[in-house]
């Protein structure tokens, strides 16, 4: 049953997410017209999907006694899992900056310096900081393998990707 709902789950997420970041990318609203969001959004979901995983896996793990079968090298797994996917991300952003920047279409260079520097910024940088500072702690093998340090982080990114929706919708928007 697994193997079954894992093979029909994956082309979901990939489908639906490919097609909700055609509708942003098919618009011509600053911010939202990008040829990245396909891949963007499809790393988003992995991403924010696995810190999900973890930080129900954790609580799960204490509260059911479950450390004989939820081992540390799961849990380090998991969290090399959620490193890379964090970088994925942050070529993502870095990406985006870039393309503001390199482009020279005066409409998408004020959409990106409005949301780094604008009435919104705060929400930018916390995003940044909690989607691709936060998962740099797994660089260290101690860090992947403590469930106060992994339950924290997952929290952190959850906190961070809804900040990206906000900054996707609420800043293109204003």
């Amino acid at each position: 049953a697994c193997l079954l709902l894992g093979g029909l789950a994956t082309p979901l997420v990939l489908s639906v997410h490919s097609i909700v970041s055609m509708d942003f990318a098919t618009s011509m609203v600053p911010g939202w017209h990008s040829t990245i969001f396909p891949p963007y959004f499809v790393a988003g979901a992995v991403f924010s999907g696995f810190a999900m995983v973890i930080t129900l896996m954790v609580i799960t793990r204490v509260a059911l006694g479950l450390e004989r079968y939820i081992t540390a090298k799961h849990l380090d797994n998991m969290a090399k899992v959620l490193l890379t996917t964090g970088l994925l991300v942050g070529l993502a952003y870095a990406t985006e900056t870039f393309v503001a920047w390199y482009s020279e279409n005066p409409y998408e260079r004020f959409t990106f310096l409005n949301r780094a520097f604008g009435p919104y910024a705060w929400a930018y940088w916390l995003m940044v900081g909690c989607n691709v500072v936060v998962p740099q702690v797994f660089w260290f093998r101690r860090a992947r393998r403590s469930v106060p340090v992994l339950l924290g982080a997952s929290l952190l990114v959850n906190v961070g990707m809804w900040f990206e929706r906000f900054n996707i919708i609420v800043t293109s928007l204003s």
